[in-house]
């Protein structure tokens, strides 16, 4: 095998690769803008046609990535996020090391069958409401999960796009090169099933172990809550914040009226459950009862916790289970209102509004000038300029402030959520993965497919579906598919495939799997691991055969190792994760440098037993 000579025009792409590498191991530039700048230099350069620099935006990985995000947001807004973020909640409750457990196998079912970045991206919004469910930053969640999901994709043939073609490549080099009289035998759907699952296995157990730990704890910022920061600064030691209480078994039945926790305790019931939580008054009234086994949602300060506790023995909950989803930022809120001049609660007070009762607003405190009442607040005479803390539905407190002419003192953060349109959106789902797995068209015409779905079926508007793509991630993408093509155009990436082998003497098998791998990895990082793929197998294979061993598992080697790519945000999935995620490219090499090491031993054990 000649090496290839090194061309000018293979220096320009190394030099923009190095360029690329220091611009985002040190942070020097946004990621997006480092994806434009790339598709600005290689066609200054001469190394590409204007045309081909920017082929990125327009290609089919690109719009898959924009289609899916837009699938994702869209289950999101219909409510189906929301009820497999409660599932998750209820079994791993707030316990970090269950819900990057379950995250993980959640996100790898669907990469066994389909692209792991669309597993990835219709399961982020999910796991990010996972993350303020939970209390348990989305950076330590996120990334295990991205993970997860290209393990995933080597539980069979199809989960990974370097597998899918892995034996139409192997088919081509066997016909010019496989042994005569042998036919070529194709890999089975399940032939690299066992890597997969070891390999998921491996990924959970780094991250429970150790890459948890290393991963990045980012502060959940201001609005993170039900109450903003500058409401639990205002309000906080006189309100409080939210319990819950379970009612022990021999309690002695009685209404909230006869309890009067808010005089004797500065304590509000927000919120009562029966003992299994199937049944909610999520606005108590004055009647409501509470017996033996109840669960009840409270806000107080916790000093009048524990007196609640010394006098009545109800036993708080060290996180919320029942009320999950009343208890969570995404359809419930704390807003402080303003009295206006004009306003129809003017002249009455809190007891004869009946708010609980007429909309479903449950009022926490009454702030007269200077003066924050909670006990006596229900014979509050009300006037302009008073202000009143209320916590309920976002679409409880539009409704409120619309009819009664209130001022709040800051924006609603909740978003409608159209659950009378969450059929149309699993139509388009299943439209997506129908066409994607069932037919030959290409995936990016079977994302816009479920695109149109959801737009022509009023799921989601227009001007929405452009908020929903994440726009950083896609310009990244975009720029790093140009440098891939260029690495294959200039001869470059043949050139160090070549210098690499031809330093090889002595090869065993397993020396040759792990050659294969380590330079699959690196190569990965930086072309396309399709790309990746159809440079590597040939070359592996015909090492195979000199060495003696299987050409297609030498094959199947590089196809597994082309999703090694852990250690830089250059991967398709790597950059989806990113933004969300609050990442920088330290922390994957700190976090991905591990687990890529895991990713060759798990491997090349796998390798030696089972192949």
């Amino acid at each position: 095998m000649d090496p290839l000579v090194l061309t000018k025009e293979m220096i320009t792409v190394f030099a923009v690769l190095g360029l690329v590498i220091v611009l985002l191991v040190f942070n020097l530039l946004r990621v997006d803008v480092v994806g434009l700048l790339v598709m600005t230099l290689l066609p200054l350069s001469g190394v590409l046609t204007g045309k081909e620099a920017i082929a990125g935006l327009g290609s089919n990985a690109v719009v898959v990535l924009i289609c899916v995000m837009v699938i994702g947001v869209s289950l999101d807004k219909t409510g189906i996020i929301s009820k497999i973020a409660r599932k998750i909640m209820k079994i791993a409750g707030s316990s970090e090391s269950r819900v990057v457990t379950l995250l993980g196998l959640a996100v790898a079912t669907p990469s066994a069958i389909m692209s792991n970045v669309g597993a990835v991206a219709l399961m982020l919004p999910a796991a990010l409401k996972v993350s303020k469910l939970s209390g348990i930053p989305a950076s330590k969640i996120i990334m295990p999960m991205g993970f997860c999901a290209n393990m995933g994709g080597n539980l069979t043939l199809v989960g990974a796009t370097p597998l899918i073609i892995l034996n139409d490549v192997m088919r081509g080099w066997w016909s010019s090169n496989g042994p005569s009289g042998e036919s070529f035998v194709p890999l089975g759907l399940f032939f690299i099933t066992p890597i997969g699952i070891a390999m998921l296995v491996g990924a959970l157990a780094y991250f429970l172990l150790i890459g948890c730990r290393l991963l990045p704890a980012h502060e959940d910022n201001e609005d993170a809550g039900v109450a903003s920061a500058r409401l639990r600064e205002l309000y906080g030691d006189e309100v409080g914040r939210g319990f819950e209480c379970v009612v022990p078994g021999d309690f002695s039945e009685q209404s909230l009226g006869q309890l009067d926790l808010r005089q004797k305790y500065k304590v509000t019931a927000l919120a009562v459950a029966d003992t299994k939580g199937n049944e909610k008054i999520l606005t108590p009234e004055s009647t409501t009862l509470i017996g033996p086994g109840a669960v009840v949602f409270m806000a107080c300060h916790e000093e009048a916790l524990q007196e609640l506790i010394n006098d009545l023995g109800w036993q708080p909950r060290d996180s919320f289970e029942t009320f999950v989803a009343e208890s969570s930022p995404e359809q419930f809120g704390v807003v402080e209102a303003i009295i206006s001049s004009r306003s129809t609660l003017n002249g009455h007070t809190m007891k004869e509004l009946g708010l609980r009762k007429l909309y479903g607003v449950n009022p926490l405190a009454v702030m007269q000038g200077e003066k924050t009442s909670i006990r006596n607040m229900v014979d509050i005479m009300l006037k302009p300029g008073d202000t009143i803390l209320l916590h309920g539905k976002w679409d409880s407190l539009r409704t409120l402030q619309e009819s009664c002419d209130l001022i709040y003192t800051e924006n609603l953060r909740g978003e409608e959520i159209r659950e009378d349109k969450a059929a149309l959106a699993l139509v388009a789902l299943t439209a997506f993965l129908g066409l994607a797995l069932g037919t030959n068209l290409a995936l990016s015409v079977a994302g816009l497919v479920a695109l149109m779905i959801l737009v022509l079926g009023k799921v989601m508007h227009i001007d929405e579906v452009y908020k929903a793509v994440e726009w950083k991630t896609i310009f990244l993408v975009a720029g790093l598919i140009p440098l891939g093509a260029a690495f294959a155009k200039t001869g470059a990436a043949d050139y160090l495939a070549n210098m690499i082998l031809q330093q090889m003497d002595g090869l065993t098998t397993m020396l040759l799997y792990l050659i294969l791998a380590v330079m699959t990895s690196f190569f990965a990082m930086f072309v396309s691991n399709v790309g990746t793929t159809v440079l590597l197998v040939p070359i592996a294979m015909n090492l195979a055969s000199q060495v003696g061993c299987d050409p297609r598992v030498a094959g199947m080697v590089v196809a597994v190792a082309s999703i090694n790519t852990f250690m830089l945000p250059t991967h398709q999935v790597n950059a989806l994760i990113m933004q969300p995620g609050g990442y920088k490219t330290s922390d994957y090499m700190r976090v991905g440098s591990g687990m890529m090491v895991i990713f060759l031993i798990i491997l090349m054990a796998m390798l030696k037993f089972f192949y």
